[in-house]
């Protein structure tokens, strides 16, 4: 699972057919704190988010296939949930000393 922002809606009128009906959007992962960490890429809508909301994204490609149940098909991420908010517990932010 990955934190990630969502960036922006792609829209494409030519796609693998595992992709169609399917909201693909823009996103770039995040550390806790609202960083950006790697490079953005596309992924697929699960759960009817927004831009510019934070979501939880599965990158493993049979967990894709089994939330889309669309077994076999060429997918690799899906968004599967919208983070309302991050809570540290006290040990946690005494490692990253924000107590």
């Amino acid at each position: 699972m990955k934190l990630v922002r969502v960036k922006k809606r792609v829209i494409s009128t030519i796609k693998h057919p595992a992709l169609n009906g399917q909201r693909l959007y823009q996103v770039q992962a995040e550390d806790p704190f609202g960083n950006s960490v790697g490079e953005p890429f596309v992924t697929i809508d699960a759960v009817q988010c927004m831009v510019g909301q934070l979501v939880l994204v599965n990158v493993e490609g049979g967990g894709t296939g089994e939330v889309l149940k669309q077994k076999g098909a060429p997918l690799q991420s899906v968004i599967v949930g919208i983070v309302d908010k991050i809570k540290f517990d006290q040990r946690q932010k005494e490692e990253l000393n924000l107590a």
